[in-house]
């Protein structure tokens, strides 16, 4: 039996390790913890699935599961990208029940949320993308399925970069979306060639 690894972009380590270090609200803290719950239902429906992974590497924008010895029919890859985002909702809904017990329960259940949402975005490369790409593909070939994709995942991530610049500008706030749509832009970009 192989063993699984695990492995982390020394990028993605580093902006962890400064984010954690340097986040005073906690916003680091319970984000980290969101994406581990988010990636647990992504690990936890391989398992139910019998879908054998060899690897998981942890990257500067999320995570990617690795499938060993064989391909996935359609409907597994689309239940296996589901599970992430449903396990940031459901997570996000039981935690909103310790609001007034937890201090930090308020905070995280607004980030496991806008995580849960936010990967059901049909943005190449996301879990809604890769779901979209998916049932596209029952029905559609790789060519329309590929520029229909291509134009959802443009077009959304266009309309971010406008919201975060309507953020910097209007209320001098949203550096940090700004740089997150502009690191999503690159790497749609690098994808599509």
């Amino acid at each position: 039996m192989k063993k699984r690894r695990i492995t982390i972009h020394p990028m993605a380590a580093i902006s962890l390790l400064t984010m954690l270090l340097l986040d005073r609200s906690g916003v680091a803290a319970m984000s980290l913890l969101a994406a581990l719950i988010h990636e647990f239902g992504h690990l936890l429906a391989a398992r139910l699935l019998r879908i054998p992974l060899s690897q998981m590497r942890l990257e500067l924008l999320g995570a990617r599961l690795e499938v060993e010895g064989r391909m996935l029919t359609y409907g597994e890859e689309w239940l296996l990208c589901a599970a992430g985002p449903l396990a940031s909702l459901i997570s996000s809904l039981l935690s909103s029940f310790l609001w007034e017990h937890a201090p930090y329960a308020i905070l995280y259940t607004g980030v496991s949320f806008l995580l849960g949402v936010l990967n059901l975005l049909p943005i190449q490369t996301f879990d809604g993308g890769r779901m979209l790409e998916c049932t596209l593909l029952r029905f559609l070939g790789v060519r329309s399925t590929s520029k229909i994709l291509k134009g959802c995942s443009f077009f959304l991530l266009w309309l971010m970069w406008v919201l975060a610049i309507y953020f910097l500008i209007k209320a001098g706030d949203g550096l940090s979306l700004f740089c997150f749509s502009l690191g999503l832009m690159s790497r749609f970009f690098r994808v599509s060639d």
